[in-house]
């Protein structure tokens, strides 16, 4: 069975930009290169001018999602990108469920 992930982030002040494009550039392409499948992506502003940033990705199952999450979440991922995301987004915003698409 597919799973979905709705991924948000909260964007920190002045960082939209900066995220979108890093993001789009390098992040994407390297977990699209991991095989997940990004399904969208999407800006949100709430009522209080706070940013995020909402996506979602797609696996055939839970086995798969596991096994690209630790391909993709390597060492490298640590050390080189992790801390970048931490420049960009609240790290303590992030919120992951993992959804099930139905066929109404």
């Amino acid at each position: 069975m597919k799973i979905v992930e709705l991924r948000e982030y909260k964007i920190k002040p002045g960082k939209a930009d900066q995220w979108v494009t890093w993001m789009r550039d390098e992040l994407l392409p390297y977990q699209r290169s991991q095989g997940m499948r990004i399904l969208s992506t999407n800006l949100y502003k709430d009522d209080k001018g706070d940013e995020f940033f909402i996506w979602t990705r797609e696996f055939d199952s839970e086995q798969q999602r596991q096994q690209v999450s630790e391909q993709t979440y390597n060492d490298w991922w640590v050390n080189e990108v992790r801390p970048k995301v931490g420049e960009l987004i609240e790290l303590d915003s992030i919120k992951v469920r993992a959804i099930t698409p139905l066929s109404l």
